[in-house]
């Protein structure tokens, strides 16, 4: 069963009551008896059309994204070869660490650009954690939302 829309993109549902007095909501006109369909009313829902922040937008490839990775490892192993021999191991791991933060870092800046949630070069994972409690947290309203009209509808007579 479909959901039905009208010309302008709303969802459709019917409400009416049946000889018992209970309230039934259905998604066509159809599904509505026909000696109900007199009383029946239209309720239209206008979807709100937000950019969700879990998605990157669809100008970002996941190719890009390997790209990014498989560069950064690149230079990663570039650099370590580079150094000269005589350097200590606990440098070149410094060297090396560092930059792999730097880069993990420009990474989650990058990420948190692309779906909008910061205008900074560089993010933490914290920032990345944040970004997805406040999504879940504008959903959970969202939902409170549309159950409470969902409620109402169903308490209107």
């Amino acid at each position: 069963m479909g959901v039905g829309k009208d010309s302008t993109g709303a969802v459709v549902y019917y409400r009416f009551q049946d000889a018992s007095g209970r309230t039934h909501i259905v998604d066509s006109l159809d599904s509505v008896p026909l000696a109900s369909r007199p009383q029946a009313q239209r309720i239209a829902y206008q979807e709100q059309h937000e950019p969700s922040v879990l998605q990157l937008p669809h100008t970002s490839s996941t190719w890009q994204i390997f790209g990014l990775g498989f560069v950064a490892a690149l230079l990663v192993v570039f650099l370590f070869r580079r150094l000269p021999g005589t350097m200590r191991t606990v440098l070149r791991l410094g060297i090396i660490g560092g930059v792999i933060l730097l880069l993990g870092g420009a990474y989650l800046g990058w990420m948190r650009r692309a779906t909008g949630q910061s205008r900074d070069a560089l993010a933490g994972p914290t920032a990345i954690i944040d970004d997805a409690k406040a999504a879940v947290l504008k959903m959970n309203a969202r939902m409170a939302a549309e159950q409470a009209e969902i409620k109402e509808a169903e308490q209107a007579k």
